[in-house]
């Protein structure tokens, strides 16, 4: 048994090589102690029992620290969100106990599987409308097919309008910076000047659904449902712009091009698909997530002295779960750099998290994920990687998505 903070092993998803393969890393780390980062200034869970059980203890393992505020921000990052009146209030994803399954249970109601359904003929419409868009037999799958994509359906559940698209992601692009303290002070700063604007357009359409609800999710995060009150206007802010437009956004392109890569690196995946594109396309999905989570992982805070993976953390110990690592753990998951369609436990993953924070957007991620992946095998039959491909991975603190996904057909 090792007390924490005695021996350091680094992780900085921002550069190489943990940035293009963190998997080499995670392998290392599932044989050592739990041990600190001081790039990330946590310490590393990377054993699949182990991130299941912070998990599955929150009384333990708080997630108060889950997602940084942006608020905790340097001085002068701080300075410009009050400069643009930007509220800053505590997240779902960071709340524990009694508040966190009331507004969560709210935010559920705002996704449910009747919303997420009335959304899949718009999902199959885009998806279509794209690839009949791809020109000259290339497209780079990323900036032309899963992030129009994407946005187009987040935003409609959100109850953002169409035209609007590009702006938004501007502004969701600056959330991430706001929580990303490894990026650069200027660019911090930057994306601090834009949160204003966004706080002004988000404030605009909570009082027009206030005056005129909607069937959509500010509608009902404004008035309540099922018995549940309405949430305040700061708190509708931090949903809308952390929960629904970050973590809707990011995690579901990354998993369709990650699915995408999956089938298209590997033949008889490609086979199977075409003999049955349904059933084959969905175990795809599950293996993709495995493989490579979109969720790098969440922070955790204990509130007490524990053993944890060989290490005895003191109270107040910050950790990062690393969901890739736990979904790669050779203990759980036979041969796990490999692609195999038919594991007996490939549900047993934790790309969307488990427990209490298991995550409330799944249901309509595998729908988006299943009807673009199967609209572009459909459509377009001899999809392939383009000649010299090669992936290479976007510096982000929190996600694991490509930069691009050059194909031909």
């Amino acid at each position: 048994m090792t007390v924490a903070g005695q021996d350091t092993f680094d992780f900085n998803p921002m550069v190489g090589p943990d940035r293009q393969d963190p998997h080499l890393f995670y392998r290392a780390a599932r044989e050592r102690p739990v041990t600190l980062s001081p790039s990330i200034g946590a310490y590393l869970v990377s054993r699949n029992a182990d991130v299941r059980t912070v998990l599955d203890d929150p009384d333990t393992f708080s997630s108060v620290v889950a997602l940084p505020r942006i608020y905790d921000n340097p001085p002068e990052v701080v300075a410009e969100l009050k400069a643009g009146d930007v509220p800053e209030t505590p997240m779902i994803v960071n709340e524990d106990g009694p508040g966190h399954r009331r507004n969560r249970a709210l935010f559920e109601a705002g996704i449910s599987g009747a919303r997420v359904r009335s959304l899949v003929p718009l999902m199959r419409e885009r998806a279509a409308e794209l690839v009949d868009g791809f020109g000259g037999g290339t497209a780079d799958l990323v900036g032309e097919y899963a992030i129009p994509y994407v946005q187009t359906i987040i935003n409609a559940l959100i109850g953002f309008p169409p035209e609007d698209n590009d702006r938004i992601q501007t502004w969701t692009d600056h959330v991430n910076l706001l929580w990303n303290p490894l990026a650069p002070l200027d660019a911090r700063i930057e994306a601090a000047r834009g949160m204003g604007d966004y706080t002004r357009y988000l404030q605009a359409h909570i009082d027009d659904r206030r005056a005129h609800p909607r069937d959509d999710l500010i509608s009902t995060l404004v008035h309540g449902a099922n018995g549940l009150p309405a949430l305040s206007d700061d708190y509708v802010h931090n949903i809308i712009r952390a929960g629904a437009r970050v973590a809707g956004f990011d995690t579901t392109r990354d998993a369709i091009t990650a699915t995408v890569l999956v089938a298209l690196r590997n033949p008889d995946v490609r086979t199977r698909i075409a003999d049955d594109p349904t059933r084959t396309i969905m175990k795809v999905i599950e293996e993709a997530l495995r493989r490579d989570a979109p969720h790098r992982g969440l922070f955790r805070i204990t509130t007490r002295e524990v053993e944890l993976g060989g290490a005895v953390l003191p109270q107040g110990s910050v950790l990062l779960l690393l969901f890739g690592s736990a979904n790669r753990d050779e203990t759980v998951f036979p041969d796990p750099d490999a692609v195999r369609l038919d594991r007996p436990n490939v549900h047993d993953h934790v790309a969307f998290g488990s427990g209490l924070h298991v995550c409330p957007g799944a249901p309509l991620a595998r729908a988006e994920i299943r009807v673009a992946v199967q609209t572009l095998f459909e459509r377009l039959p001899e999809l392939s990687l383009a000649d010299g491909y090669e992936p290479t991975y976007i510096a982000s603190y929190f996600f694991r998505g490509l930069e691009s996904l050059k194909v031909s057909w």
